[in-house]
């Protein structure tokens, strides 16, 4: 978005009164009058969680994968969705009048495309890139972080970072579904060919068209330049297009103008052009902090011809990461506001806080053996379950957590990732703690570190820089 509709578009909300309780960076909130629409991940279950708001889904209508649902248990944690209804006063809570859920990719991850860098593990399918990353994506369904192969057919759901789709969730393609999925915009087509280009500029095609293709009636005779999702099926080694649609990239359409609006994605833009996070144009009343570009944020405003004015605008992502146990559990009466308190070793612990925001995945065999939902609730979590939580620092020696995983570990290792407070040849202070190691090289004040204490002794049994943050 050029200055100029910027500029239009900031003018036209002044003139009507709707700028004055705006703050770039915090303050003011939408109004609960109108009609919401959130477009997020899913962060836990017990009705649906979406962008920090527990939706109440008994009167939801359901739109998965382009087909009707029944209830909850088509949706999956991690997931991006659209959720349309309303926030109620508390901005806690509110009522889902429809839920809509569509992958972004699927099929078989690209020959020679697979580059693992740490918890990091890039690759492409169809020539469309996606990022994985082992502590933060979901994986559900048989899908796993190293099962992350050439060849091995998933389901992409996740946000576009302007270069890849920055997976939010991954999971294997069931057997009996032999359809493959891509969405791109159309650059040839004569009717029995199709090519499309990727949204990251790759080309996907040209394609067979199948003699019985369905071609949805709001596809142009000539759709060319039209964003489409196209799904394929594998007849004999060759890729043959079964079905065109046109499609929504970016989740918003009419309806949802003049909605109040909360938007989970990665912002994208600059002074000049604009800014967008997850495709859409937001503008903001003040400057835009360089280091939020390329992140993961939640942006809270007004919908105004397909644009969004920002009220508020959140990080979505932590610094620090860890793998402890947990030695203790305390909830304020809703089942995800309230604090946890993990063992740091050698008598020393560290409590969080986590709240309707905060993305609960059960990765354990808890899960497996009570509702399967891939979640789970503070009420659910116990003493000594291992946990890996996604922080950030509020300053006073607190904490607020982005995600908490349960897992199931047999060895239970203490790990800690964070920056380096002050260190010596045998000390290193890590959230404000003093830990003994031995290791050969000392990092610096600021670097980032892994740090393993398998004993919870306090003594660091192996210590890793970060290549990226040491000097």
């Amino acid at each position: 978005m050029k200055l100029k509709k910027l500029f239009m578009v900031m003018s036209a909300l002044s003139t009507a009164g709707l700028l004055t309780a705006c703050g770039g960076g915090g303050g003011g909130s939408a109004s609960t009058t109108n009609a919401t629409t959130s477009i997020g991940k899913i962060d836990g279950f017990g009705s649906v969680y979406v962008n920090g708001v527990k939706y109440d889904t008994s009167h939801a209508s359901y739109h998965v994968d382009d087909q009707p649902a029944s209830d909850d248990s088509a949706l999956g944690v991690g997931m991006k969705v659209k959720v349309v209804g309303r926030v109620n006063s508390d901005g806690r809570t509110g009522s889902a009048d429809s839920i809509y859920y569509d992958d972004d990719l699927e099929g078989p991850i690209d020959a020679g495309s697979v580059v693992v860098n740490g918890d990091t593990t890039t690759f492409t399918i169809f020539g469309m890139a996606v990022s994985a990353d082992a502590n933060s994506t979901v994986f559900d369904d048989g899908a796993s972080y190293s099962g992350l192969t050439e060849g091995r057919e998933i389901e992409v759901s996740g946000f576009f970072d302007g270069t890849q789709i920055v997976a939010s969730r991954i999971e294997l393609q069931s057997d009996s579904d032999k359809d493959y999925e891509i969405k791109g915009t159309v650059t040839q087509y004569d009717g029995s060919t199709i090519t499309i280009e990727l949204k990251n500029g790759s080309t996907a095609g040209p394609y067979d068209i199948s003699s019985s293709v369905e071609i949805d009636s709001d596809l142009p005779s000539d759709p060319v330049g039209t964003y489409v999702e196209i799904e394929l099926v594998d007849n004999g080694g060759n890729l043959e297009v079964v079905k065109i649609e046109p499609d929504d990239d970016d989740l918003i359409d009419d309806s949802d103008d003049h909605h109040d609006a909360e938007i989970r994605g990665i912002l994208m833009g600059n002074d000049v052009d604009g800014y967008t996070v997850n495709g859409i144009p937001v503008v903001f009343n003040d400057p835009v902090d360089p280091q939020l570009i390329g992140t993961e944020v939640e942006v809270e405003g007004h919908m105004v011809d397909g644009t969004l004015v920002v009220y508020e605008v959140e990080r979505e992502d932590g610094e620090i990461e860890i793998k402890a146990l947990v030695t203790d559990v305390s909830s304020d009466g809703d089942p995800k506001n309230g604090s946890v308190t993990i063992d740091l070793g050698n008598g020393e612990t560290l409590t969080f806080t986590t709240d309707n925001s905060t993305s609960f995945e059960d990765s354990s065999s808890y899960d497996s053996s009570g509702d399967g939902d891939g979640s789970f609730t503070l009420n659910e979590l116990n003493v000594n379950d291992y946990v890996e939580v996604e922080l950030s620092a509020n300053g006073g020696g607190s904490y607020y957590a982005h995600s908490i995983e349960r897992e199931d570990d047999s060895s239970t290792p203490l790990v800690i990732e964070a920056p380096v407070d002050s260190a010596d040849a045998t000390t290193i202070t890590l959230l404000g703690i003093v830990f003994t190691h031995s290791a050969s090289t000392t990092p610096s004040t600021g670097d980032k570190v892994k740090a393993t204490d398998a004993g919870y002794d306090g003594d660091i049994d192996s210590l890793q820089i970060d290549s990226d943050s040491s000097s």
